[in-house]
């Protein structure tokens, strides 16, 4: 009798192997990288809020700092206007109740009084290019 020969297999893996490997790897890495770019998207959105929102409340500060003197206030006078650069700033007289009596319009030139109200509010907004709206700010100035 002779001995049996075995067939000989070869080390390695089928290209079916190395497919259904391939298939699975993509499947995971497509899962996890899914939430990750949503992640980032997010944490852009939330750096562009914080910036805007800061640079409103420099303008605000800047504002306020501008009408400590009373001329100033009377004049709606704000002496840096580069301060509002792509801000958006609405500004209302108020009565001694809080009132509202008339709008202001934006800060000028320091050149004329234009009113004096006891009060003042002062809105600071920005939105992005899709309307979204970015900061939010409002301030009451008064007189003093």
């Amino acid at each position: 009798m002779q001995p049996r020969i075995k067939p000989h297999h070869a080390a390695g893996l089928t290209i079916i192997e190395v497919l259904v490997s391939i298939a699975l790897l993509s499947v995971i890495v497509l899962v996890v990288l899914t939430p990750l770019t949503g992640f980032f998207g997010l944490a852009r959105q939330s750096n562009q809020q914080v910036s805007t929102t800061q640079a409103a409340q420099r303008a605000l500060e800047s504002l306020r700092g501008d009408w400590l003197n009373q001329g100033n206030y009377d004049k709606n006078c704000l002496t840096n206007p580069a301060v509002l650069d792509h801000l958006d700033i609405e500004i209302t007289a108020l009565d001694v109740d809080n009132q509202a009596t008339g709008t202001l319009g934006k800060p000028g030139s320091c050149a004329a009084v234009i009113s004096q109200p006891p009060l003042k509010r002062v809105r600071i907004t920005r939105s992005n290019a899709q309307g979204r709206l970015l900061a939010d700010l409002t301030v009451v100035v008064d007189r003093r």
